[in-house]
């Protein structure tokens, strides 16, 4: 019995426990698979920790990187790697550093919602949004918006094309390195994949709000996007991006120191949207002081690009009562006078003769002395904006309650406690060249020289060429009482 415990009893056990095990080598078994597949990750690229995000079921979500693989439905792997889908083409170079700030292009294999445009609007919205990049602090892209496109009437698209997505970034981009830059591109939902199909960088926008890019109609054969940003303290960004069915194409790119720095409109009433760049002056004193020169241009689209119109006077061969009003319009309007150019060209609807010329000079000059005359009517500092306009008797009354000493002196009410106190060289700069121009076009108008003969006397008090103005307007304009008392005054008083 000892025998068999000590020797042969572990030697049994030896032999059961092999075949125990040959046992179980022989069997197989399946390990349970996982729920939520993975994103696959390079082996030699670094993992980072997993981020969950609580997607729609219909929302098939990309990778947080810039990995064109996309599988995951509800939890994804992120990684470091930057990459960029071979599907996507863009028409600005962007270098690996930024691209790694922008959503991915979800590669053909991203699975698209299905179903009405608005649910698919949203799901790409949401998609593209949790694609984003984490952001620290207050300031960084945070999302983005999706608005479905339409194709013009009249299009060159192929029938049956799949529809389209204009996706644009919001919000304020982040100001630290490396730097971000906000993006406009275009989608489309390719038997039921969301793929990109072009982009582009916007170079200026600091900031871009949920109604910042909305379709426009301009031309037919393309697709076209206009773009309102911010930038800086309170500056505003225009831009007008074009899709010919295959780049995005940015046509037209602008700034000012206001927002509206553009706008799409028919300017001469020929049924066909064209580009208004505004490019007024803000600051004629200060920007919070409201006071503003305007200026715009003008821009038709001419098949192939953009050609900006301008005021010109007609050529011989147009009507001659049309021509003649015109170009004494034209004429008025180029030294400023907006006021009576309005007037006179007004005259031309009366006529039965038409030129495309003239109606776009009749356009142009509408457009800027409209926004003269609001102004006119409405500013706390009437002494420049009715100058402005060109209204001449309106800017003189703005003188007439003050007696010539209290005008002429050295704390004079229009100056001292009023907007322009503090301005008085901007004053005096910009009563001076709007006069110029207006005395170079009608050397007889009296109150242009007066108004320049006190502008000179701001700057120094006295002065012979502000005493020869005013004696210019007093002769030109024997019968104005405020010529002749100034005039009296200022003699009086001496240099």
């Amino acid at each position: 019995m000892a025998l068999f415990r000590n020797q042969l009893l572990p030697k049994i056990i030896l032999v059961l426990a092999t075949l125990l095990l040959l046992v179980v080598g022989c069997q197989s078994f399946d390990l349970p698979a996982t729920s939520t597949p993975v994103a696959k990750v390079a082996a030699n690229t670094p993992s980072v920790p997993t981020v969950t995000k609580a997607l729609p079921p219909t929302i098939q979500a990309p990778l947080p990187s810039r990995s064109p693989v996309i599988t995951a439905t509800t939890q994804v792997r992120a990684t470091a790697a930057v990459t960029t889908s071979t599907s996507v083409t863009t028409t600005v170079p962007v270098t690996a550093t930024a691209r790694a700030l922008l959503p991915p292009a979800p590669s053909p294999t991203a699975r698209a919602a299905t179903g009405p445009v608005a649910t698919q609007t949203a799901a790409l919205t949401a998609t593209l949004t949790a694609a984003l990049p984490p952001v620290t602090g207050t300031t960084g892209i945070k999302a983005v918006n999706a608005i479905p496109l339409q194709v013009p009437a009249g299009q060159t698209f192929p029938a049956g094309q799949p529809p389209l997505w204009a996706v644009f970034s919001t919000g304020l981009h982040s100001f630290q390195q490396p730097p971000q830059q906000h993006f406009v591109a275009i989608y489309t939902n390719n038997n039921g994949k969301w793929q990109e199909l072009s982009r582009i960088n916007l170079q200026d926008a600091d900031y871009i709000d949920l109604q910042g890019v909305r379709q426009v109609q301009i031309d037919p054969n393309r697709i076209w996007l206009q773009v309102d940003s911010g930038a800086g303290a309170h500056s505003g960004c225009f831009n007008v991006l074009s899709y010919d069915n295959k780049v995005l194409h940015n046509e037209i790119s602008a700034c000012n120191s206001s927002p509206g720095a553009g706008d799409v409109k028919d300017v001469n009433g020929d049924g066909k949207q064209d580009i208004i760049l505004n490019q007024t002056d803000y600051y004629v004193f200060c920007y919070a002081c409201g006071l503003r020169y305007f200026h715009y241009s003008v821009l038709p689209w001419e098949g192939t690009r953009f050609a900006e119109v301008a005021l010109a006077p007609l050529s011989p061969y147009a009507p001659e009562n049309l021509t003649r009003l015109t170009n004494q319009a034209v004429e008025l309007a180029q030294a400023g006078l907006w006021k009576e150019a309005q007037a006179t060209i007004s005259q031309t609807l009366a006529l039965k003769e038409t030129h495309p010329d003239a109606t776009w000079d009749a356009a142009l000059i509408s457009l800027h002395a409209t926004a003269f005359q609001q102004q006119a009517e409405h500013h706390t500092y009437p002494l420049l904006a009715r100058l402005f306009y060109g209204d001449y008797p309106g800017t003189l009354n703005v003188m007439r309650p003050y007696a010539p000493d209290v005008l002429w002196g050295p704390k004079t009410p229009l100056v001292t406690g009023a907007m322009a106190e503090g301005w008085a060289p901007q004053l005096t700069y910009w009563i001076t060249s709007t006069t110029n121009m207006a005395i170079k076009v009608k050397p007889d108008l009296a109150g242009a020289y007066f108004l320049r003969g006190w502008a000179l006397n701001l700057k120094t008090p006295g002065s012979p060429e502000a005493v020869a103005d005013v004696e210019r307007a007093a002769k030109l304009a024997p019968q104005e009482k405020l010529f002749a008392d100034s005039l009296a005054y200022l003699r009086k008083r001496g240099p």
